[in-house]
């Protein structure tokens, strides 16, 4: 178990401490055996030692016991100050002896008392770029090797803040889930808040699954994340300006987790964009067709914006072939990072772009990112700018934090910003502007209390998937695209009670027209007293649900009918 506190002055206050006890105890030793010497030649006290009698003597000051000053004073100011100096070092010698021995038992009291940190599990370069950024908020940092209920205990679960479970899961695919599961039912303290727990998952497929079996259960703060997309995310928000533009084009090898997260994080900004044209996504993988096929199947946003174009082999199969056209990025996104960056050293072929154009993805390697460079200082040449080594771990580090101190958005808040970007192009296709309403504008300049309300509604999702006898599940492209009208209208009507419950519990109140200062809005008033306009914005958040879900790789699918003993019905039975 470790701690790692914001920086302070302990670190300089303990050498100081220790600097002054060496100076204590030399001094005793030197005075003691200057006043020992003075004492006994002293006719008063005739005793005859040696200088070994008298070095032994001098040392039994430090335990109360020099058998020559038993003949009493008055002694010699040397030998005054020696005989109280030499115990209080004994006193503080002991003191920090007993604190040596019963310091990782008070540590793991502190831990257990504290409230407000954040607790890492597991000892793997992710738990180590997580703790990084972390602590760059200011917040404190436990660390535990494993995720067990003790030693969660000992790390303070019961007032930590957030639980970020970060061990090897290539072994045991389910140890971090069940870290997070034994966090969330760990007694918490009268003083803490909501704890927040999130567990890191390698499959990206499993972390997938996951998610759609927490949609249901909507626990506060839980997400079940994987680095790679997390860094696919990151690395394509603060490229995204270059796109503006650049060619319609790119390159992706290696479709790995990170390469294929990079293909879905590109579709999702082109779409955005909205650019009118598609975005050219060049695949080099031994299986680029297969891989190209499932992420259209199961992304509506790369089927919808991306034109996939599958090249199964090798980087090195291109080498002396000019790639047409020239793509704006060439990611180099290989599971296997030797293989990566002999490819971005021998390829000439890729290094014709622009500044920036050929990006080199590590993780095992991070360190070598720092070799490259176009300063005379460093030890490597990066083809004048053209090749961009990045880390997985350094593009967690400063990215936009939440409110909760947390280094990502989970899976609520994600799916709140589809929700908002589902009703603004609604709202424009039925002639709304931006900056009408104050909900009337972007994700980014939204009011905090309406981006709670859309977190609200995503975590409601669960709850009327079921009231319809359906959940969730990763998308194939055979699941519910659309429900019936009377199962639309009904859940229009819950959800039309439910945002009006949450309006009135933050002081709305019905009034004529809508004003955010007063807190009055004519649509506070049962469903068979609103207008058909308004009935339908409830109906957009019922038809809305499939489309939200996709763009997450989810969709719905129908539950089978069971009968009053619990045993599935045929379906037409």
């Amino acid at each position: 178990m470790r701690t790692t506190p914001p920086a302070g002055r302990r670190g300089r206050a303990l050498p100081a401490a220790r600097w002054g006890f060496a100076l204590t105890v030399v001094a005793s030793v030197v005075l003691g055996l200057w006043g020992l010497e003075l004492y006994t030649r002293d006719p008063r006290h005739p005793i005859d030692l040696s200088l070994l009698d008298l070095v032994y003597h001098d040392l039994q000051l430090f335990v109360l016991d020099s058998s020559p000053l038993e003949a009493g004073g008055p002694f010699p100011w040397q030998l005054e100050i020696a005989r109280f100096l030499a115990p209080a070092a004994t006193v503080y010698a002991l003191f920090e002896a007993g604190r040596a021995i019963f310091a990782v038992e008070w540590q793991r009291r502190r831990r257990r008392r504290r409230h407000g940190h954040a607790i890492v599990v597991g000892d793997t370069p992710t738990a180590t770029a997580i703790s990084a950024e972390l602590r760059s908020t200011g917040r404190y940092v436990v660390h535990a090797d494993t995720g067990d209920a003790a030693a969660l205990h000992d790390a303070g679960v019961a007032g930590a803040a957030v639980v970020y479970a970060c061990a090897d899961d290539r072994t045991d695919s389910s140890v971090n889930v069940l870290t997070v599961a034994t966090a969330s039912q760990a007694r918490r303290s009268g003083k803490a808040g909501p704890l927040a727990v999130y567990a890191h998952v390698s499959d990206p497929a499993y972390a997938l699954s996951l998610r759609a079996r927490h949609l249901s259960q909507p626990h506060v703060g839980a997400d079940f994340f994987n680095i790679d997309e997390l860094a696919a995310r990151e690395l394509v928000r603060r490229d995204a300006a270059t796109f503006e533009h650049g060619p319609a084009h790119v390159v992706i090898a290696g479709l790995g987790a990170f390469g294929q997260a990079m293909v879905v994080e590109l579709a999702r900004m082109w779409q955005l964009r909205g650019r009118g044209d598609q975005l050219t996504v060049t695949l080099v993988d031994p299986a680029a067709a297969d891989l190209a096929e499932q992420l259209r199947r199961r992304w509506p946003a790369v089927a919808e914006s991306c034109r996939l174009r599958p090249m199964p082999g090798h980087l090195g199969d291109m080498a002396g072939q000019a790639v047409s056209p020239p793509p704006h990025r060439t990611y180099l996104c290989h599971e296997d990072e030797d293989a990566a960056v002999l490819a971005a050293l021998t390829v000439t072929a890729l290094w014709h772009g622009g500044p920036r154009s050929l990006v080199l993805r590590l993780d095992r390697l991070s360190r070598l990112a720092d070799t490259f460079g176009s300063d005379p200082a460093s030890l490597l040449d990066d083809f004048e700018g053209v090749l961009w080594p990045v880390s997985v771990g350094s593009l967690i580090v400063n990215t936009v934090q939440s409110d909760d101190g947390t280094i990502h958005e989970d899976t609520y808040q994600r799916l709140a910003q589809s929700i908002h970007h589902l009703y603004l192009r609604r709202q424009q296709d039925r002639g709304g502007r931006f900056g009408e309403t104050a909900a009337l504008v972007p994700w980014e300049q939204l009011d905090p209390a309406y981006r709670l309300a859309n977190v609200r509604q995503a975590r409601d999702i669960g709850a009327k998937l079921t009231r319809l006898g359906c959940t969730v599940a990763p998308r194939t492209g055979d699941g519910i695209e659309t429900a019936d009208d009377v199962q639309v209208e009904s859940l229009a009507v819950t959800e039309h009670e439910r945002w009006m419950d949450e309006r009135v519990r933050q002081g709305w109140t019905y009034g004529d027209v809508r004003d955010e200062h007063a807190k009055t809005h004519p649509s506070i008033k049962p469903w068979d007293q609103l207008p058909e306009s308004e009935r339908e914005k409830d109906r957009d958040v019922v038809r809305d649900i499939p489309l939200i879900l996709a763009d997450f790789g989810l969709q719905v699918v129908r539950l089978p009918q069971r009968t009053a003993t619990g045993v599935p019905q045929p379906r037409g039975a």
